[in-house]
């Protein structure tokens, strides 16, 4: 009787220990490192027919820029000095069809006065030059000198307030869709405008990746200030060329403002990076002689033709450049 409960402690244990040996059975054996499966060995003649060359991975200190939103706007002609903050040309965006129809023709009229009154200006200094001729030849008289340049002078008056009407029209907005020169307005929070580089270029690009994908550089200008107190942003202002009709006016692009510091970043060839299937970002590192083996990294942006790198190799580290392609395909089976 002594023995029944040894029994029962056994029959009771047996069911543990089987389901132990069960799970046991099911997790997965013989795990490798991401590294171990990627690693390709090459010969001698294979590595020269690929033509493999490689570059080191640098660390570097990189201007560092922010991706901010922007819209082309017509270039605003003329004195942009703060006198003129008054000028419509910050409204532009906000008007209606009828709205901007209205200005169209306001500004037309305006146009039509500043050329009169230079019409006018030119007559009357014309006069002024003819009455003191006629005053040195002793045929005329200083009372005609006198009202010429009376005249004159009012004619300086009404030119003055006639353009003066005219810029606070703002810039022309009729001319074609696309012109020459445009610039970006691009609202900035007021919390974020210290760490930006106000004097610096910038860049811009079309928000798809069309035929203008390629960036173009961008100048700071001087413009009415503007801002927007409801989202507590104020606008800032570049031109960019557009010889090449990439930009309309009213569309929105994307705009990188340089940041006033610099950071140390990770720094290869564009030309090493490989994509996979799913849009992994990917280098082959030379690890050993004849060695190469697929490292995973994680590109912040793109700089002409290097990338800027969040993650990567460390510095120093030998990664392919040309001849990446060819061993992503014999990786993987593409090789014949």
């Amino acid at each position: 009787m002594k023995r029944l409960p040894a029994l029962l402690s056994l029959a009771c244990a047996f069911p543990i220990a089987a389901r132990a040996a069960e799970e046991k059975e099911a997790k997965v054996a013989h795990s490798a490192a991401e590294s171990q499966l990627a690693t390709i060995t090459l010969t001698a003649s294979a590595e020269k027919r690929l033509g493999i060359e490689t570059v080191a991975i640098e660390k570097k200190a990189m201007k560092r820029d922010r991706l901010y939103g922007g819209e082309i706007v017509l270039p605003l002609a003329g004195d942009t000095t703060a006198e003129h903050a008054q000028s419509v040309f910050s409204l532009l965006s906000e008007m209606t069809a009828s709205d901007k129809l209205r200005l169209a023709e306001s500004q037309v009229d305006a146009d039509g006065a500043v050329a009169s009154a230079r019409v006018q200006l030119e007559a009357s200094e014309q006069a002024v030059r003819r009455a003191e001729q006629l005053l040195s030849d002793k045929v005329g008289s200083e009372k005609l000198v006198e009202e010429t340049t009376a005249a004159r002078d009012l004619a300086k008056q009404t030119l003055v307030s006639a353009e003066a009407r005219r810029t606070l029209l703002g810039p022309p907005i009729l001319p074609a869709a696309a012109p020459a020169t445009v610039w970006i307005k691009v609202p900035v929070h007021v919390g974020g405008l210290d760490a930006l580089d106000l004097a610096a270029d910038a860049s811009v690009s079309p928000l798809h990746g069309g035929a203008a994908k390629t960036p173009h550089a961008a100048k700071p200008v001087t413009a009415p200030p503007s801002a927007n107190a409801a989202s507590a942003t104020v606008d800032l202002f570049y031109e960019t060329d557009n010889a090449n009709a990439a930009f309309r006016l009213g569309q929105r692009v994307g705009l990188r403002l340089p940041l006033a510091d610099e950071a140390e970043s990770l720094v290869l060839p564009w030309a090493a990076v490989l994509y996979d299937i799913d849009g992994g970002t990917w280098v082959y590192a030379k690890t050993a002689p004849l060695v190469y083996t697929r490292m995973r990294i994680e590109v912040r942006r793109v700089e002409g033709d290097l990338a800027v790198l969040a993650r990567g190799p460390d510095p120093g580290t030998e990664v392919v450049t040309a001849g990446a392609a060819e061993l992503f395909g014999t990786e993987f089976g593409g090789q014949k």
